[in-house]
Formats: C-alpha cells, sequence, structure tokens
C-alpha cells in the first residue's frame, strides 16, 4: 500500500499539534511497511527536517514580500503534480483544503481527519480570531461528502460532526492522539522558581484572559508564584497592560519552545492548566501526564475523555473554580504527587504506535 499525505498544514505552521500528528503518523505506518510519500516542495516545519520522511526543502531565510504565498504556490503545484499521476492507493490532506476535489485531479479514495469543530461552534462569538469562516465550511461540508472514511481524534469531536452535518456515523472512525513527551532527560530548573504552566496559542476560545484573572489574586499574594506561558508567541501592548492592571507584570512569563524547552516546562511546573472552552482532543493535557505535570483541565468536550481521573477539572467560566483548582496543587505537594502517579498511568492508554495501526486498519477498509 502507497499512501500520500499532501503539504496543506506544514504550510501552515512550522510546530504544532496537526503537523505533529501527521508526522507521527507517517512514522508509524513506515513501521508497518506501508510506502509513505508526502508532496512538500518547501517547509519550514521543523518536523520536515527529518529526511527519512520528507525530502522537503527550506526557502531562503532572507525575509522577502509575497515569500509565503512562493511557498504555498509551489506546494500546491507540486501537490496537484503528483495527485494527477495517481501513484498511489490512498490519499490522506493534511488539512481542509479541497483544491484536489475542485480541480477533479484526484482518481483514488481519500480519507480527511477532522481535528475540531471550532469555526461551527465559536465564529459568532469570536469573529476577530475565526475568519473566512463560510469558506472554511463550505470546504468541510465538501469533505465530509466525498471522503471514502472520515477520522474523528475523539469521540467528542465525532459527535459534533454527526450533530452539525448529520454525518452517517458509521462513516467516522475514531483514532485517538498520543503524547511525544517523555521525563528522559528532563532538568530541574530552579531559575524560574514556583509557576503554574500555561502552553499554546492564547485567541480567544482558549480562555487565557480568564485563568489569570482568575489566580491573580494567588499572585498577589504570594510574590514567588509566577505563570510561565509557553509558546504561543510574545506577548502583545493589550496583554502586557492587562497584566499591569492586575499587578502581577512581574510575574507573568512567555517562553518560546520546542520539545525538550517543554518538556523540562512540564517537569517543574506546580502544575498544568488547559482551561480552555472547547478542545478536539488536547495533546497538552497527555504531554503534561507525560512529564510527571500535575493538570489541571476544563470540564468541556474531548478534555475529560483524555483525562480521565488523572486531573482536577474545572468550569472553564468561573474564575472561582479555576482558582479553587489551583490553590489545591499550589498548596498540596502531596496532592502534586499523587496526580503525577495519576498521571503518567493515564499516558500510557495512548500511543502513536496504537493510532498509526488504527488509521491503517481505516485505509485497508476501503480498498
Amino acid at each position: 500500500m502507497k499512501v500520500l499525505f499532501d503539504h496543506q498544514i506544514y504550510n501552515n505552521q512550522n510546530y504544532g499539534g496537526i503537523s505533529r500528528y501527521f508526522y507521527e503518523l507517517s512514522k508509524g505506518l513506515k513501521k508497518q511497511n506501508v510506502d509513505v510519500e508526502n508532496t512538500i516542495a518547501f517547509s519550514d516545519n521543523g518536523f520536515t527536517q527529518d529526511k527519512d520522511i520528507f525530502n522537503a526543502r527550506k526557502l531562503p531565510a532572507i525575509k522577502f514580500k509575497g515569500k509565503s504565498f512562493l511557498k504555498k504556490h509551489f506546494n500546491q503545484y507540486t501537490s496537484e503534480k503528483i495527485i494527477k499521476k495517481g501513484n498511489f492507493d490512498i490519499f490522506h490532506p493534511t488539512y481542509y483544503g479541497t483544491y484536489f476535489v475542485d480541480r477533479q485531479k484526484l482518481k483514488k479514495p481519500f480519507v480527511v481527519t477532522f481535528y475540531d469543530l471550532i469555526h461551527e461552534k465559536f465564529a459568532e462569538k469570536y469573529p476577530e480570531d475565526l475568519t473566512n469562516v463560510e469558506q472554511e465550511l463550505t470546504e468541510r461540508r465538501l469533505l465530509l461528502q466525498k471522503a471514502s472514511k472520515i477520522i474523528s481524534i475523539s469521540h467528542s469531536t465525532k459527535q459534533d460532526i454527526i450533530d452539525y452535518y448529520q454525518v452517517d456515523p458509521a462513516k467516522i472512525e475514531v483514532t485517538h492522539l498520543a503524547s511525544s513527551m517523555s521525563i528522559e532527560g528532563v532538568r530541574e530548573n530552579e531559575k524560574l522558581g514556583k509557576y503554574v504552566l500555561y502552553v499554546g496559542n492564547r485567541s480567544a476560545y482558549k480562555n487565557f484572559k480568564t485563568f489569570v484573572r482568575a489566580i491573580a489574586p494567588l499572585l498577589v499574594n504570594d510574590p514567588e508564584l509566577k505563570i510561565v506561558s509557553a509558546g504561543g508567541g510574545a506577548f502583545v501592548s493589550e496583554e502586557q497592560a492587562f497584566f499591569q492592571s492586575l499587578h502581577i507584570s512581574n510575574q507573568v512569563t512567555q517562553i518560546g519552545i520546542n520539545d525538550k524547552i517543554l518538556a523540562d516546562l512540564y517537569f517543574n511546573a506546580q502544575c498544568f492548566i488547559f482551561p480552555s472552552l472547547y478542545e478536539g482532543f488536547g495533546i497538552p493535557a497527555l504531554e503534561a501526564f507525560s512529564c510527571n505535570c500535575p493538570t489541571i483541565l476544563s470540564n468541556v468536550s474531548s478534555l475529560p475523555e483524555v483525562g480521565g481521573d488523572a486531573a482536577l477539572y474545572v468550569n472553564p467560566e468561573s474564575e472561582n473554580d479555576i482558582l479553587t483548582q489551583v490553590e489545591k496543587f499550589v498548596n498540596n505537594p502531596n496532592l502534586r504527587n499523587e496526580y503525577k502517579i495519576k498521571g503518567l498511568k493515564q499516558a500510557e492508554k495512548f500511543s502513536w504506535d496504537t493510532m498509526a495501526s488504527k488509521t491503517l486498519e481505516i485505509y485497508q477498509s476501503i480498498l
């Protein structure tokens, strides 16, 4: 069997959960002697540096107008050319673009993965963060209609697809994701001191501001306690003004990450909190579990499915709830140790190899 993946997600992100998913899927399929090909011509994505999987090249480091457009153009051109040749058995696009459907170049079956239904659920509430909504929904509807099988990364997301699009449940298969993190090689980091960890982007539905406002009194009462925000880009002036209004400017830090830095941050944190209003899966929860980090999750969407009994849960819209649960971990080392053990056990239930094997079964079912 030969499986073809396209360029889309590697064009959209340099580091992130979806590109990690396809990288781990590609590795897992190769372990099972599946021929894997990717159509990426140019990419700055960190995972595409693995030359056992990818043949992508980096564009010159210099900045010039139209660089992103040029990269996208060449990648899509390369994808269309390879798709048209048809030298593969299954096509698996890495995002929701429908270029291969609209232009009728694809003559083989394809499988599409749905990660979440954020646009469907939150477009009206957060229009500044979720743009091009009509196009997104049109493309998703077409993919759901044309795909031979749909993969959902959680049972929660599967139910969302059924509810919003009335798709036959038998057409949707669930393959849980996993964590690539471990405590191997992590270091104790005394420089950062005592901190609560937040990971990822801070857009509206991620609920970062509510979390910060909720635990600000805890920081004011304990000047040694900090918030560390890992990834998501440097704080903008609006965020800095927000921290200042809460009198905690010197206790909130943003750090750029790679896997090694992130593992260290999880390992040394008082706790990790994922206060999101919605997640299709929530890889950071498993990453925290894998790195011995006590974890607090929102009690919504897929997060209880992923977290099981290994996390404390909060109503993400209740500042009092968030403060109460964070205080429990910060003030109780015995509770932290208890949930470190629970987290490691929960993480063992999820595996990239299991995900790849299940995906291979899905491919085989449509040939």
